[in-house]
């Protein structure tokens, strides 16, 4: 029996091992270090003395094969430091206490940051916090109970947070909630003003596109009048009716001088 208990201490760091790099500091990722089909089996979380994040992270997991129903890993540094079959935060275990790894949608971190919060709205200073993540029956839901501690060790309170969920259950200790976080005004959206589609941009070198031809537009035009018609010019007589005309003048004097004879 020791002799595997030994082997078995030696052989948990090197099954987490590939599992190092996911910077185990907080609850969630130190779980993901334990042996594969250990975290289905989580019962509890429990850790001391984080400012804000702890040395040490203790998983309790449901054995079956154990008298005792317990079984206990211990997470510092990035690795699985211990694995035992006894352990200081509870005696028996049951199926009905187990949470199940996949139920924890809440780390460490955040139920941290919430307790600082109620701790500053208070006027308290936080020192040290402690721990503690489990259910009460078989239809509880997992909860993160935070304890917060001043620079002499005493309790200065506790806050209640759902695992699944992240809501504040309840904070004994820090009577004043803390406000709301604040949520940025949605701008009134102003009407849209249409723009005119711009002309394309002509490309150097490129050959502007032909302007179309305007159509002619038909206008009403009043018929001409017609000119007044042209008085003829007189004819000018020709040579032989200048000569003719002539020769009648001379026979027509000497008619008239002999019948004066």
């Amino acid at each position: 029996m020791r002799l595997s208990l030994i082997v078995s201490f030696f052989l948990l760091p090197l099954v987490g091992a590939p599992l190092c790099a996911q910077e185990p500091g907080s609850a969630l990722g130190a779980l993901r270090l334990l042996p594969r089909g250990e975290s289905r089996r989580l019962a509890r979380i429990v850790a001391r003395d984080g400012t804000p994040v702890p040395e040490r992270w203790h998983f309790i997991v449901h054995d079956p094969r154990a008298e005792t129903g317990v079984h206990e890993y211990v997470v510092a540094a990035g690795e699985v430091v211990a694995s035992r079959g006894v352990s200081q935060f509870t005696e028996s275990l049951r199926v009905e206490d187990e949470v199940g790894g996949d139920a924890l949608k809440v780390d460490s971190d955040r139920v941290a940051k919430l307790a600082q919060q109620y701790a500053l709205v208070n006027n308290k200073t936080v020192v040290a916090m402690h721990y503690e993540l489990k259910k009460l029956g078989a239809a509880a839901v997992p909860l993160w109970t935070v304890t917060c501690l001043d620079d002499a060790g005493r309790e200065l309170g506790h806050i209640v947070i759902s695992a699944g969920k992240g809501n504040v259950v309840s904070h004994e200790g820090f009577p004043i909630d803390p406000p709301p976080p604040a949520t940025t005004p949605v701008p009134e959206e102003k009407p849209r003003i249409e723009e005119k589609p711009r002309p394309p941009a002509i490309a150097s070198g490129s050959k502007p596109t032909p302007k179309p031809a305007p159509t002619p537009i038909p206008v009403a035009v009043a018929e001409p009048m017609a000119p007044p018609a042209a008085t003829p010019e007189p004819r000018k007589p020709g040579v032989l009716e200048r000569v003719g005309s002539g020769l009648q003048g001379i026979f027509k004097t000497r008619g008239r001088e002999k019948s004066a004879e």
